[in-house]
């Protein structure tokens, strides 16, 4: 993808954020919804994902983005991190970039018994820091492997910024 497609894909998140926050739709069955297609590299990667985890691997290669995952991370990431709605915008479009790449999520406890599901992978932007208020950040994505029928594929959870050591971490 070239630098001006990054831009405007970046800038079609941005979009997608801030209409989000600005409605005040009660349901999402009329609104509408943005699928990120994974890019060739990012495909090889979720797919080396599955066959090291003994995970069948995803046939649909497009993530969808729906107002619900996106008032989510809105609300998470204001509640717990006091981050403005540019700022969730700039995260959010930081990790859903062709130059992040796709790798398990580690368990963050003792036991990954602290999540719904074991089947779950990140997207990490290494390659572009987000700054917060002076500090800079990585952007990350956790993604699930959801099964209904023979369609397997990439159902986002949530997104936040992280930390050098979270990333070096996540790439061990």
């Amino acid at each position: 993808m070239s630098v001006q497609g990054e831009y405007e894909l970046a800038a079609r998140f941005q979009k997608l954020v801030e209409s989000v926050d600005d409605s005040r739709r009660k349901s999402d069955a009329d609104a509408f919804a943005f699928a990120y297609l994974l890019t060739p590299k990012q495909a090889d990667e979720i797919d080396r994902v599955c066959d090291e985890n003994r995970w069948e691997r995803v046939n649909c290669y497009a993530i969808m983005i729906k107002p619900g995952y996106i008032r989510h991370v809105i609300a998470a990431r204001r509640n717990k991190d006091g981050l403005s709605v540019a700022e969730i915008a700039t995260i959010v479009a930081k990790a859903y970039s062709p130059r992040s790449l796709l790798r398990f999520n580690p368990p963050s406890g003792e036991t990954g018994s602290d999540r719904k599901s074991d089947r779950q992978s990140l997207i990490l932007n290494t390659h572009q820091k987000v700054l917060l208020r002076g500090t800079p950040y990585y952007a990350a994505a956790i993604l699930e492997i959801r099964i209904e029928g023979s369609r397997r594929y990439l159902a986002p959870v949530t997104c936040y910024h992280a930390t050098e050591a979270k990333k070096r971490r996540i790439l061990k």
